[in-house]
């Protein structure tokens, strides 16, 4: 009730915000699904539960879907998101007769989602311990389990202080499978029960794609693309505000200099801000060609701007370097290990604490190159002009990465204890 008190009071203060996006037809996910209204899944079927908040946690659940069906090909999977750019990654990837919207957390909603779903299992991707959801699962009998958990030095820090209010959610799960030592620490020093805490590796590496595109697959996405097949492609990644300015910096001095047949893709990270990339392409003097809307007559040098989602691990193929966005701001990066698995020559900011541990493995092997703001034209000149080097580089990368998989097996395993133990 409590909480429930407190989620009401916090909506009513949001309630002008929530409008203000409702007039700038800012996305948002159906209220009647985020109050866990739909369908009910069918009764007396073995069924895992798997919540993937966003984008990320959608792409990473994907092997252990995969290898979920594989062990027991009878059980329904059934995966929640929170976004609504999470939720349409998940409706590609897995169908959406599997995907619904991870419910708001007030005791009632949350009554109704399980009694809709019906979970074996309820597996949790990186953390989303909400107080009511974890209550109700536990009351139910229904076993948490936290897979590929992270936890980051300043959520620790907020979570710490208010460790009276949050700290029972996350006491509740049954066991937790965190990626590195580092966040199994921070786990233990918050007061979760440390023999709760396994740690074993991170599902994002199995869901690295770390087959290299054939030269035949490249040559055919340029072409689809309009790209010439010898010219150099520089790719940006899930960019963020700003970044897009850099990149079309770095971009007209490398047209003007060592690189005048590059071509540039930019890939927004939210689909909210398409138009307004499209509006600094033309700002800086550049001819934009949507990926939705292609023009035929557009000029060699035009700037191709991706405007849909779901596309960016595909396009990869066609780029001689990768600039992983979300890392020249403090945002702290988003998914290097996609283009890297793919054996794509990599560039990032600064700012990738959102993925530490892949950074330090490609810090210890010198599978990437951190740009500032300045150095990033003449980086990427030098990857585009040295083409051995940088592969040799992004080698080094894809190897790293293969040596860190095999996080999904010990999930699997998990669930088999923890909800499908033989008999």
């Amino acid at each position: 009730m409590l909480f429930d008190v407190a989620y009401l009071s916090l909506a009513v203060l949001l309630l002008p915000y929530f409008l203000y996006r409702r007039i700038k037809g800012k996305q948002s996910a159906p209220w009647s699904a985020k109050m866990a209204h739909g369908p009910t899944r069918e009764s007396g079927r073995k069924r895992i539960w798997i919540h993937a908040v966003s984008v990320g946690e959608a792409t990473a659940a994907e092997p252990l879907v995969k290898a979920l069906k594989s062990e027991w090909p009878e059980a329904d999977i059934v995966i929640s998101t929170t976004t609504v750019t999470g939720h349409a990654v998940a409706e590609k990837r897995h169908g959406a007769e599997n995907v619904v919207y991870y419910p708001h957390d007030f005791s009632w909603s949350v009554k109704r989602f399980l009694d809709r779903i019906q979970p074996s299992i309820v597996v949790l991707m990186e953390l989303e311990v909400w107080p009511n959801m974890t209550a109700e699962a536990v009351a139910r009998g229904i076993p948490i389990l936290v897979v590929n958990g992270r936890i980051t030095e300043r959520s620790a820090k907020r979570y710490k202080l208010g460790w009276a209010v949050i700290g029972g959610a996350f006491k509740r799960a049954t066991r937790w499978l965190a990626q590195t030592e580092e966040y199994a620490n921070r786990l233990k020093t918050l007061g979760v029960d440390p023999a709760k805490i396994v740690v074993s590796g991170n599902i994002k590496y199995d869901a690295i794609d770390t087959t290299p595109p054939s030269p035949t697959q490249c040559a055919e996405l340029r072409i689809e693309l309009g790209i010439a097949l010898d010219a150099p492609v520089i790719i940006g990644g899930s960019t963020h505000p700003g970044e897009e300015m850099a990149l079309l910096e770095a971009y007209q001095e490398l047209k003007a200099g060592s690189s005048p047949n590059a071509r540039l893709i930019l890939v927004p990270r939210h689909p909210e801000r398409f138009n307004a990339v499209e509006d600094a392409i033309k700002a800086a003097g550049l001819v934009c060609e949507r990926r939705t809307s292609p023009r035929r007559d557009a000029q060699n040098g035009a700037v191709i701007l991706v405007d849909k989602m779901g596309e960016l691990k595909r396009l990869y193929a066609a780029a001689n370097v990768a600039f992983v966005g979300g890392s020249l701001i403090p945002h702290g990066g988003q998914n290097v290990m996609e283009p890297c698995g793919m054996g794509v020559p990599v560039v990032h900011g600064p700012a990738m604490f959102n993925f530490n541990e892949a950074i330090d493995i490609l810090r210890a092997c010198h599978g990437s190159v951190e740009v500032s703001r300045e150095s990033l034209s003449s980086e990427l000149g030098r990857l585009l002009t040295h083409p051995a080097d940088a592969q040799a580089m992004a080698t080094r990368a894809r190897e790293a990465f293969l040596k860190k998989q095999g996080a999904t097996a010990r999930a699997v395993q998990a669930i088999r204890a923890l909800a499908f133990p033989a008999k």
